[in-house]
């Protein structure tokens, strides 16, 4: 460190030239420094890997951080607005009917009991906190960016209309774009 004494020996041009140096250095480390961001991707579309999902978002955004969530493979269940088949080829129909239809028919990835797991947890859930389909329309209000897997929608047969939230259909790159961009980053499979 240099002293008050010291820098009064040294002449202005080279002051001039450090300080520019140092601020070329600080705007540099700026530009690496993550922004007040959280990132989450949800392969999953298992109910208790939503709810998380989902509890972590608005968690999120209620400090004041800026959420995105994006959706790919069983995931996108999550934020279906139901199970639509016509106008779609063989395949995709089949894939439809095998996943589920909305956030209301998701099973939780342990105790699932056929069928009996999640109006257990929905009972558990009562008076404790917000139902999933609630979680999702507060992530809505609270202005998180929804993003779905484009390759996803072409692979499962998804339409761009199948959507309970406003989103953006875009590819791993965007994805990328906004994960490497924020402070945090969550992968939930």
């Amino acid at each position: 460190m240099s002293t008050a004494l010291d820098l009064q020996t040294i002449p202005n041009t080279d002051l001039v030239d450090r300080v520019t140096q140092l601020e070329a250095e600080l705007l540099s480390i700026k530009e690496r420094v993550p922004d007040n961001k959280v990132s989450i991707i949800l392969l999953s579309g298992d109910f208790d890997k939503a709810m998380a999902a989902f509890m972590m978002a608005n968690g999120a955004a209620a400090m004041g951080m800026e959420v995105s969530m994006f959706f790919t493979f069983w995931g996108c269940s999550v934020i279906k607005k139901g199970r639509k088949l016509k106008g779609k080829k063989f395949t995709h129909k089949l894939i439809n009917l095998m996943l589920p239809g909305s956030s209301k028919d998701l099973s939780p990835s342990k105790m699932a009991f056929g069928g009996l797991g999640r109006k257990f947890f929905n009972y558990m859930m009562k008076g404790e906190m917000s139902p999933l389909e609630e979680q999702i329309e507060i992530a809505v209000e609270s202005e998180i960016t929804f993003q779905v897997c484009a390759p996803s929608l072409g692979l499962m047969g998804f339409d761009d209309d199948e959507w309970i939230v406003p989103v953006d259909v875009c590819g791993v790159a965007a994805m990328y774009g906004t994960a490497l961009n924020a402070r945090t980053a969550y992968f939930i499979s």
